[in-house]
């Protein structure tokens, strides 16, 4: 009797298959990836035939805007990073700090190799960064101001008693400078005036007339006993807008 001896192979462990990922990141934001980035959170989600989880990530085009580094360093065309590496928070996106105004970055590409077979998949996938406009924060110091003057003179107002005289110094996140100035309360005794009209509770001042000499304290002339005087304020920097007292 003869025999036929049928030699099958085995199976061939077959490529991966992934799907297009997309961040929402903050101006300026420095982003640390996650295996998940390039697995469960894309659309369609990774697929391997076999189940094998992803060993590496090729990435194919860099991002237009922005940065993507390994390990400090930035990557280059091709670049092969491991999963390992992105589970220890190597791989991150630095969005551009140069850019102030929203923007959406679809150039990146990228394909996903499994552990099973260490084949990338055929089709490279896009990755976008979606990163929200710089928002200009609101001082972050606006403190304590005094001066002496002398009986029966008025007293002109400058941008230092606001700003670098005062306990603590104005300061700003961005470098703005002190754009409005808002008088909450009056002195008791005396009018402080701008251009030569009495101001009101709460009033807005801008710092140009400020600049110019325009805001005066004009003492009360029957207070001959030297009160301290006192009025609040707050200021709001040229880039927010926003008041702080």
């Amino acid at each position: 009797m003869s025999l036929i001896t049928i030699n099958i192979d085995q199976k061939i462990n077959e490529r991966p298959t992934s799907g297009e990922g997309l961040l929402y990141l903050d101006h300026n934001e420095l982003y640390v990836f996650v295996v998940d980035d390039f697995e469960s959170n894309t659309v369609p989600q990774y697929f391997d035939p076999e189940n094998d989880p992803i060993e590496a990530v090729k990435i194919t085009r860099l991002p237009s805007t922005g940065t993507i580094s390994l390990g400090g360093s930035p990557i280059s065309v091709n670049d092969e990073i491991s999963a390992i590496a992105i589970l220890s928070g190597g791989l991150r996106y630095q969005a551009d700090p140069a850019v102030t105004s929203a923007y959406v970055d679809i150039n990146m590409l990228f394909t996903v190799s499994d552990e099973g077979s260490s084949l990338f998949s055929s089709v490279p996938q896009r990755f976008t960064f979606s990163v929200d406009k710089r928002i200009n924060l609101a001082p972050t110091a606006v403190g304590d101001g005094s001066a002496d003057v002398d009986y029966g003179l008025n007293l002109v107002f400058t941008r230092a008693m606001f700003t670098s005289s005062t306990t603590p110094p104005y300061s700003d996140p961005e470098g703005d400078a002190a754009f409005l100035l808002q008088v909450v309360t009056l002195p008791t005794l005396g009018k402080i005036k701008l251009d030569g009209e009495d101001i009101t509770p709460n009033q807005v001042i801008d710092f140009s007339d400020i600049d110019a000499g325009l805001l005066v304290y004009v003492p009360d002339l029957s207070d001959i006993d030297g009160d301290l005087q006192n009025f609040t304020f707050g200021v709001a920097d040229a880039g927010s807008g926003i008041f702080v007292f």
